[in-house]
């Protein structure tokens, strides 16, 4: 048999015939294969390794872009199939419709497709061979045999890492970029969002309306927020999120898959400057010094949260004062009367009433 083995590939089939002298001889074995018996193998290759065997690495599609590759403690998110050498399929990710993912070099995965998947960027393919001391040894797992070589077919779909930040190209700036988006501007802008592959999540061209937001106002991922900060009008960027500051592991469901990296293309179309951090309105010109007087229409002592609601929006129409930006009116208009009604009682008297300048260390979004 040792003389008959040598030669074969895997998936090879031969009929082979052993003399006695080459097999049990004389003797042959009790209960099972007489004496001088000449014996028949019908044998199929299954697989085949040596001890000093690698990882077989075979790379058959790099896209022409890959400026990074998967490095030591690189979290990564891929699809595969798994065979063994003589091509039955074991397990396949495309089969459960979702990526594998996990970090690559620190353990979590056999030490041969740690080795395999290193160097790899996003949108390569290949076929990653693992001898057995690389993968489930001798005694194999589940649905795994001992000691057998594992095939891989590898489609990585993308990758980060704990450490990465955000990332920003810019595409276009004006030639006028004086103005700078800043925490609390009010800003529209459209975007297509995909994934490191390719595939579109998201556009608000398809729907033909503008994302609008006010900057540092929780409305977006962390990630968005820091890509959109110090746009000017008409600019444009490529903004790269980690999952860490855009989704996270649980992701979005049936929208945004699971610890995946985001990438915008965004294009800021308008900016509306926010007002300073703390301030709800402010005034655009003198403050009149009878100013309860001035709210207090019916001049009755007491200002109602009508009385109130009414007088700030007469003086946003007329200019004299400004709300901020892309926040509800009402919201911001009860918020500011609950601070000056300070005992509650859901009217506001002469001496509640106080500018915000007048305030000594108090906090306020009021006037």
């Amino acid at each position: 048999m040792d003389k008959a083995l040598l030669g074969m590939c895997v998936n090879e089939r031969r009929f082979v015939k052993i003399p006695p002298k080459l097999a049990y001889g004389s003797e042959g074995v009790s209960g099972v294969i007489p004496p001088n018996a000449v014996l028949h193998f019908d044998v199929l290759l299954i697989d085949l390794w040596n001890s000093e065997d690698e990882v077989q690495i075979q790379t058959y599609f790099k896209p022409e872009n890959c400026t990074r590759t998967v490095q030591v403690s690189d979290f990564v998110r891929y699809h595969y199939n798994g065979t063994f050498l003589d091509g039955t399929l074991f397990d396949s990710s495309h089969n459960r419709m979702r990526t594998y993912d996990t970090y690559v070099g620190i353990g979590w995965l056999i030490p041969g497709m740690d080795k395999g998947l290193l160097g790899m960027c996003v949108g390569e393919k290949r076929i990653i061979t693992i001898p057995p001391f690389l993968a489930y040894g001798e005694e194999g797992d589940g649905k795994i045999p001992g000691s057998a070589v594992l095939v891989f077919d590898i489609h990585v779909i993308d990758f980060h890492n704990p450490s990465d930040s955000v990332s920003i190209t810019t595409r276009y700036k004006p030639t006028n970029c004086t103005v700078l988006s800043k925490r609390g501007d009010y800003l529209k802008y459209h975007y297509n969002a995909s994934l490191l592959d390719g595939t579109l999540l998201d556009s608000t061209l398809n729907i033909g309306k503008t994302y609008n937001i006010v900057l540092g106002s929780g409305q977006v991922v962390l990630g968005m927020d820091m890509g959109l900060r110090d746009m000017c009008v008409g600019e444009r960027r490529r903004v790269v999120i980690p999952p860490h500051l855009g989704y996270g592991e649980h992701g979005v469901e049936g929208e945004v898959p699971g610890s995946a990296v985001l990438v915008f293309d965004i294009e800021l179309l308008e900016l509306v400057s926010g007002l300073p951090e703390g301030y709800m309105f402010i005034w655009n010109d003198e403050v009149s010094p009878n100013l309860f007087e001035e709210i207090d229409q019916d001049n009755n002592g007491e200002v109602l949260l009508e009385e109130f609601s009414e007088y700030i929006q007469a003086q946003v129409n007329s200019g004299k004062g400004k709300l901020a930006p892309g926040f509800d009116f009402e919201m911001i208009v009860k918020n500011m009367f609950a601070n000056q009604d300070r005992n509650g009682d859901g009217k506001i008297l002469a001496d509640e009433f106080k500018l915000k300048d007048q305030e000594s260390r108090e906090e306020h979004d009021e006037l």
